[in-house]
């Protein structure tokens, strides 16, 4: 599962959604990180975020997530200047008959949005290597500036299997990780990859 950042960031509006008082600078969008002192890729600047909650919408939850509730971080309402976070996640209910679920996110709005991408996809690909097996890894084209999936499946005695999706969308960063249950939920990696997609569709529209 993708790293969490420690330092939340974020500023309340009138609106019910948060601001971000930076502005992330200009470069081209999938370029290399850029030096100390360079600019940043470029990309739109978001300052207003929805509460954590309703980053994905209701209809995309029933059909990907059904049964699941969704609880807000502790880090959703932190303030400080620079960035907002939102860190929420669904999960089937303890004691649910379902199968394991577990949807969550992992977004920032910030200056930084281009680091925090590298990182997050590298974690994807490399933190849990010694316990997961990673069976697909490829970019997206149509989220953001740039994006990529990443599916990992446990390894034996473990039955649990994740996709993950980390997009980069001008000073917006975020993951989506979608983990189940391969066996109860009857679910295959297509599926999951799917599901994770439509949720990270549904982020970045939530944006603004």
């Amino acid at each position: 599962m993708a790293a969490i950042v420690g330092v939340v960031v974020a500023m309340s509006g009138g609106d019910g959604k948060n601001t971000a008082s930076e502005n992330s600078p200009a470069a081209p969008g999938g370029a290399k990180p850029p030096a100390p002192g360079a600019a940043e890729p470029a990309g739109k600047t978001y300052t207003k975020v929805p509460e954590g909650c309703e980053l994905i919408k209701a209809s995309t939850l029933a059909r990907i997530a059904p049964g699941t509730e969704c609880k807000p971080s502790q880090f959703d309402n932190a303030t400080m200047a620079a960035m907002i976070t939102r860190m929420p996640s669904w999960k089937t209910p303890f004691g649910s008959s379902g199968a394991f679920l577990d949807l969550d996110v992992n977004l920032s709005v910030s200056p930084g949005a281009k680091g925090m991408y590298d990182m997050h996809k590298k974690t994807a690909l490399t933190a849990l290597g010694k316990v997961r097996k990673v069976t697909d890894s490829r970019p997206l084209h149509d989220l953001g500036n740039e994006a990529h999936v990443v599916h990992a499946v446990d390894k034996a005695p473990m039955d649990l299997a994740e996709a993950t999706v980390i997009v980069r969308a001008g000073n917006a960063e975020y993951t989506v990780g979608y983990s189940y249950d391969v066996q109860r939920s009857g679910m295959n990696q297509q599926q999951a990859e799917d599901a994770a997609i439509a949720a990270a569709h549904d982020v970045l529209g939530s944006l603004g």
